[in-house]
């Protein structure tokens, strides 16, 4: 069975249970009199709700439950991406967990040569992908994975000095309100677009294969 085939079976699992939550749910609601202020505050949650959603532009996708996670939780993803793709392509990999490194500030070890590397997780919000809490120093590459609906976009990049204008996209991490050190940077779909063509970064979708990334990592890092 084939990547894809798995996806949709799992897919379909999802939407199967999906299906018997909503339907306990149907038996389980309850009806409030018009003049009852429960009833109203019923009524005009599910307006609202409803309302809410039709601006998400995850809802309805297979990677709506990653807008719904907490950021400590999103901040994991890239994180667990990567431990998944080196495992499956072969590629060493060591990972800090959840400690602070002793010898620098990484999430991760890549390659033979165990390159430390510091990986931010953002997703698509408004036009653009929030990446905070970038360090001056302590890791070898910077590793972005940056999600939307249909995909999303791998970048990497060796350490360069983040007081500094990146040449590529054109723009400068901005230090953090009181630190001198820690700094936010901020990607919209025309910097991943410089980014790819300057080959320091790879889009990925519902088709891309594990090991087309993997082989992206060995170019970069390895």
């Amino acid at each position: 069975m084939s990547e894809i085939e798995k996806l949709k079976a799992e897919l379909e699992k999802v939407k199967a249970e999906l299906e018997k939550v909503k339907k306990g749910c149907e038996s389980d609601a309850k009806t409030y009199a018009e003049d009852s202020v429960y009833g109203k505050l019923k009524v005009i949650g599910e307006e609202l709700f409803d309302k809410q959603n039709a601006a998400n532009i995850w809802r309805n996708t297979p990677l709506k439950s990653i807008n719904e996670l907490k950021p400590d939780f999103a901040g994991k993803v890239g994180e667990e991406l990567l431990k998944a793709i080196c495992s499956y392509c072969g590629i060493k990999n060591e990972s800090t967990g959840d400690k602070n490194s002793k010898d620098g500030t990484y999430d991760q070890k890549v390659g033979d040569t165990l390159k430390k590397v510091e990986i931010k997780t953002a997703r698509l919000g408004g036009d653009k992908y929030q990446h905070e809490t970038l360090k001056k120093d302590g890791y070898d590459f910077l590793l972005f994975i940056d999600i939307k609906p249909d995909g999303g976009c791998v970048t990497i990049l060796p350490r360069f000095d983040l007081t500094k204008t990146f040449s590529t996209t054109g723009t400068t991490p901005s230090p953090r309100k009181g630190t001198t050190d820690v700094f936010k940077w901020d990607f919209t779909e025309n910097h991943l677009t410089k980014l790819v063509s300057a080959g320091n970064a790879m889009r990925f979708n519902d088709n891309t294969k594990v090991s087309q990334i993997g082989d992206f990592i060995k170019s970069k890092i390895i």
